[in-house]
């Protein structure tokens, strides 16, 4: 992987070249390319920049496997299955998953790991998994179900702003006086953004995913019966993610021109967006619900008790070692559902060609 300086020099060179860049041309290259992008290593785990839900406790996946396997039974019982996840990393989740089958049921299953980052696909071929580097390379399955764990939220943004008299303008990186990095507002480079953020008051800015929508299009073409469970932070109710953030060691930075390649970009998910697309492409939408929701509906507390149980019988046979392992793993599985934190993440079910009228074990009740 090239030093973030070899990015930033070439970012400053487009743009002398072809002229100011989209916010949403800057996130692409800072995330993704392929040789000093964010993702050009494996920033994920606890011991690196960020944590996902399958790094913090393997209860994630277990509980996700519960879900996926509904979903065979919705289906019928198919004789083949496949497992889509878009966004897997380093193929934590897909160990998960895979490990919580049943034997009957792991013997019908197919398992694609789709990830834009030759890093993680490598990782992904360390595991065996069958891979893809995006969602366009999966051919139509006839009965599945896609998985996305914190996707969105890296998908390149457009950053829009609606000047005080009424017009949108888009938030552009240029390179100011002394050829650093700045931003700069135009004219809006596609009219689908208009269309997008057609209800931003006056003053107001708001990152537009026109990309995450195509994710929605391709999870539509890929399931000829079938389900998608999308999970990510971000918000509802004509709420808006006014401005991107980097992350880095675990903690938010507001600058995300400086080191273009050292750091996270990210922004909340507009899960009414991609509600209302994926209706308006005949799909069977559920939620948005709770990730503390979703996992509590999918059996969280039975696992927490088996492992108190576990946690008081170690106690009482003085087995203090273990008895502290289960603590530590009870605790780490407890931040899965966490207010202020994971369990505030939102979950998304979509069906495509599926009975509306059977609704998915981590949508139903009132647990939120």
């Amino acid at each position: 992987m090239d030093e973030p300086e070899s990015l930033e020099r070439r970012v400053v060179e487009r743009i002398r070249r072809d002229g100011p860049m989209t916010f949403a041309a800057y996130m692409d290259a800072a995330l993704y390319d392929e040789s000093s992008g964010y993702y050009a290593r494996l920033p994920i785990g606890e011991s690196e920049d960020f944590a996902t839900s399958p790094h913090v406790s393997p209860v994630f996946g277990e509980l996700v496997a519960t879900q996926v396997k509904e979903f065979w039974q919705f289906l019928g019982e198919p004789a083949s299955f496949e497992i889509v996840e878009a966004g897997a990393g380093d193929g934590t989740l897909a160990v998960q998953i895979l490990g919580a089958m049943e034997p009957a049921m792991a013997d019908i299953i197919s398992y694609t790991a789709v990830d834009r980052s030759q890093a993680a696909r490598n990782a992904l071929r360390r595991n065996g998994i069958r891979i893809a580097a995006a969602l366009g390379e999966v051919a139509p399955v006839e009965a599945g179900c896609v998985v996305a764990n914190e996707l969105l939220d890296n998908v390149p943004a457009h950053w829009v702003r609606r000047e005080a008299n009424g017009p949108l303008q888009e938030r552009y990186v240029d390179l100011d006086t002394s050829s650093t990095l700045s931003f700069v507002d135009r004219e809006l480079s596609m009219p689908q953004l208009g269309l997008l953020a057609a209800s931003l008051p006056p003053g107001a800015e708001s990152l537009v995913r026109p990309a995450a929508l195509e994710v929605i299009e391709e999870i539509a073409r890929v399931l000829g019966r079938g389900y998608a469970w999308i999970v990510d932070y971000g918000f509802t109710g004509g709420a808006t993610a006014e401005r991107p953030y980097g992350y880095r060691a675990h903690r938010l930075e507001e600058d995300v021109l400086a080191a273009p390649g050292s750091r996270d970009i990210t922004a909340g998910v507009d899960f009414d967006a991609l509600a209302r697309h994926a209706r308006h492409l005949g799909l069977v939408v559920w939620g948005p619900v709770t990730q503390r929701h979703a996992l509590r509906s999918l059996g969280w507390a039975t696992i927490d008790r088996v492992r108190r149980e576990a946690q008081a019988a170690a106690i009482g046979a003085r087995q203090g070692i273990t008895a502290l392992r289960a603590y530590s793993d009870r605790g780490r599985a407890a931040q899965l559902i966490a207010s202020g934190g994971l369990g505030d993440f939102l979950v998304l079910g979509l069906g495509v060609n599926v009975d509306p009228t059977r609704v998915p074990q981590s949508m139903r009740g009132d647990l939120s």
